[in-house]
């Protein structure tokens, strides 16, 4: 009998120690209204299951999620965003947690449509264009939309899906547009409306103004009279901000104004001209310097990288052994893209993923592609990345090769027992990774002042022919 209740317990244990947790694997980069699917790819037909999600950027513990009891859960774009989802199973009274897999979705910049005119089109009151025989408008889809379908009088165009689109006929006119990587998820833009002009026949004596008016950061333009009309005696350039009266432009008495978008943008111009005696007035142009959202980047781990929080209450992320956060800039901003640690660029970091490996304080610099030479940066809101002392103190330090250290917490001196031989220098970093000291280190006892230390968690090292090894100490 005794023989036979040590079997059971023997294949008891055996089993709970050898039951496959659930390895889980789905959809986790989704496409603006579409829905993915998370599965238990193991072999194994487990007893119960559940399946929980959190944002990964809270500390708020999992939640079961109601109704999902499969080995396998569907989940819309929308809701499950941004999200972790696990899967918890019972096999035979056994639980069983599987792995994370992080939820994230595509995301890019609204629809924007340029539109250059040619020949004998005057632009009206947005989104307005008069147009006389001979005229055309060419209306082009912005990066990164290249998947394009162009509508006349609510009616899809046969054959024009190319990116640009020439108008040469009064119509009600907009384009449907997608991006490659979610062809299926579009955008509809606004409205050009392109009516027939009455005074074709005749030449009237109002100057119509043209130009670039929608312009990238920290660049000029030129507006100008529009091709084709007489020469007039004088010229004079006139700005009105935010609705209120017109004021003269000072020194812009020409046929054309070249203009900083910063120093005009939101404004509205407009040329008044005299002929004879006479005085006219043109059109107006409003200007708009492009915006869009801040520079960032979607950031994502795997398992031997955590986020944690510093003494100064900021988020930080804590890299253990084979660690890697992954880094990737939105599609928008493609150009001009450089990755920086501790300030000075990284030689080869240039393109929209960065995978961050080691300790350092990362940033991006990186242009849209609508406007490449418009630079922007993350330096304001820098990626913290330490090394986690919870398991950065076992790396290469066997338990033959260890030292004492004390006091700890410490505030002036630091002492450091070596209880064997081999150690050759210490060093002292932050959490960062960064070295902030470093010695030789004597052979039964040294000493190091840390008095100049801020308040706060720290790691010394020693180092030498037979290896290295790490302990935290807290400076007070």
């Amino acid at each position: 009998m005794k023989f036979l209740l040590l079997m059971s317990l023997f294949f008891t244990t055996t089993f709970a120690a050898f039951a496959q947790a659930p390895v889980i694997e789905g959809d986790v980069m989704l496409c603006p209204d579409t829905n993915g699917t998370a599965t238990v790819t193991n072999d194994v037909t487990y007893t119960t299951y559940q399946w929980y999600s959190k944002y990964w950027f809270t500390d708020d513990p999992y939640v079961a999620i109601n109704g999902a009891t499969s080995a396998s859960f569907t989940y819309d774009w929308f809701t499950y965003d941004q999200s972790l989802l696990k899967v918890v199973v019972t096999l035979n009274g056994v639980e069983l947690e599987s792995n994370a897999i992080q939820i994230d979705s595509h995301a890019w910049a609204s629809l924007l449509v340029s539109t250059t005119t040619d020949g004998n089109v005057i632009r009206g009151e947005y989104p307005i264009y008069l147009i006389c025989e001979g005229g055309s408008l060419t209306s082009t889809v912005l990066s990164p939309y290249t998947i394009a379908q162009w509508y006349k009088d609510g009616v899809a165009i046969e054959g024009a899906t190319n990116v640009s689109y020439t108008i040469t006929e009064p119509g009600e006119y907009y384009v449907v547009a997608g991006v490659e990587v979610c062809p299926n998820s579009t955008s509809t833009s606004l409205p050009i409306s392109v009516q027939a002009n009455p005074n074709c026949a005749t030449q009237s004596l109002t100057p119509v103004i043209a130009g670039d008016t929608l312009l990238c950061p920290d660049t000029e333009s030129t507006v100008f009279v529009a091709e084709g009309l007489i020469t007039y005696d004088s010229y004079q350039w006139y700005v009105s901000f935010d609705g209120g009266a017109f004021t003269a432009i000072e020194d812009a008495n020409a046929d054309n104004f070249m203009f900083a978008a910063n120093t005009y943008d939101q404004g509205t111009l407009k040329l008044v001209v005299t002929e004879g005696d006479a005085t006219y007035e043109s059109n107006t142009l409003f200007v708009n310097v492009r915006n869009w959202t801040p520079l960032f980047y979607f950031t994502s781990l795997n398992e031997e990288a955590s986020e944690g929080i510093n003494e100064e209450g900021n988020l930080v992320y804590l890299l253990c052994p084979g660690g890697e956060i992954t880094n990737t800039l939105p599609e928008l901003f493609s150009e001009n893209i450089q990755w920086f640690r501790d300030g000075e660029p990284i030689e080869g970091a240039n393109e929209g993923v960065y995978v961050v490996t080691e300790p350092g304080s990362y940033h991006a610099v990186a242009s849209p592609s609508i406007c490449p030479y418009s630079s922007n940066s993350t330096a304001g809101t820098p990626l913290v990345v330490s090394l986690n002392p919870d398991c950065i103190a076992g790396i290469d330090a066997p338990t033959v090769k260890t030292f004492t250290i004390y006091p700890n917490p410490a505030n002036s001196i630091l002492n450091i027992a070596a209880q064997t031989t081999g150690f050759e220098s210490y060093a002292v970093y932050d959490v960062t990774g960064k070295k902030l000291l470093e010695g030789k280190t004597d052979a039964a006892l040294t000493t190091v002042t840390v008095s100049g230390l801020s308040a706060g968690s720290y790691i010394v090292k020693l180092s030498g022919s037979k290896g290295n090894a790490s302990q935290m100490f807290i400076k007070q």
